[in-house]
């Protein structure tokens, strides 16, 4: 990733909380501004979920932040919840899930009963995902496959309520356009780093491969007339798609 770093954050008011490359690139969000939103919700961005949930994310907020491991964070993980939940999400795939935050928020919205499909290719992040959601105690249905994106989506046609991408990102085009197929109508397609540090914005320099196919993934999503999309500048950049009905 070249001269990134990752600043955390949320003890500390004088520090910037985003991801960050030069001061060539724009800051997706001003940090007093993820600040204050952060102090809305205790400080910890947990404020509102069930009590016995908050060790697990608070556990695994700590290991990220130890290991460099990039998690969607708190106030994105939020967004997730929120936005499955609006639509009642009972069937949900996590693509690249890591070991395991975005799809505890994802839980947290789906409610019992409801099944929250993890995708990773590292078979480590899995288990970790397991141990995780078992500690916390939640009473969804959680299945995972240790396969990549692509392979997982052309294998199954759906269709899904909700599908998160925070794969590749070289993976990203092919990824949205076979997420967004398997959606049914009125279901949420969901990809993190979508504003991808900044770089997408900066025109008139040489994209590398990632941003160009951050950009693509972008571009053919909002010119879709069966798909309504929209970036939340929160975070890296989170796209939200609804299918149209």
């Amino acid at each position: 990733m070249g001269n990134c770093f990752c600043v955390s954050e949320r003890r500390d008011q004088t520090k910037p909380i985003l991801w960050t490359v030069s001061s060539k690139l724009p800051v997706i969000t001003d940090a007093r501004v993820e600040r204050y939103m952060l102090d809305l919700t205790d400080a910890t961005g947990h404020r509102g979920l069930p009590a016995e949930f908050m060790p697990t994310l608070l556990e695994m907020e700590a290991l990220a932040e130890r290991t460099h491991f990039p998690t969607v964070g708190p106030l994105v993980g939020r967004t997730l919840c929120m936005n499955a939940g609006l639509i009642g999400a009972r069937r949900i795939v996590d693509l690249g899930c890591g070991f395991g935050y975005s799809s505890m928020w994802l839980a947290a919205a789906a409610g019992a009963g409801a099944k929250v499909i993890c995708v990773d290719t590292n078979a480590d992040n899995i288990e970790r995902a397991k141990a995780f959601h078992a500690r916390a105690g939640l009473h969804v249905d959680f299945e995972y496959r240790c396969t990549d994106a692509l392979d997982f989506l052309e294998l199954d046609p759906g269709p899904f309520d909700v599908v998160v991408c925070d794969v590749e990102k070289e993976l990203y085009p092919r990824v949205g356009r076979l997420a967004t197929e398997r959606l049914r109508p009125g279901g949420l397609y969901m990809a993190a780093s979508a504003l991808w540090y900044g770089k997408v914005c900066v025109y008139g320099t040489t994209w590398d491969a990632w941003t160009s196919s951050v950009h693509q993934h972008n571009d053919w999503l909002f010119s879709q007339p069966n798909l309504f999309s929209q970036i939340v500048d929160q975070g890296d950049g989170l796209l939200v798609t609804v299918r149209r009905s």
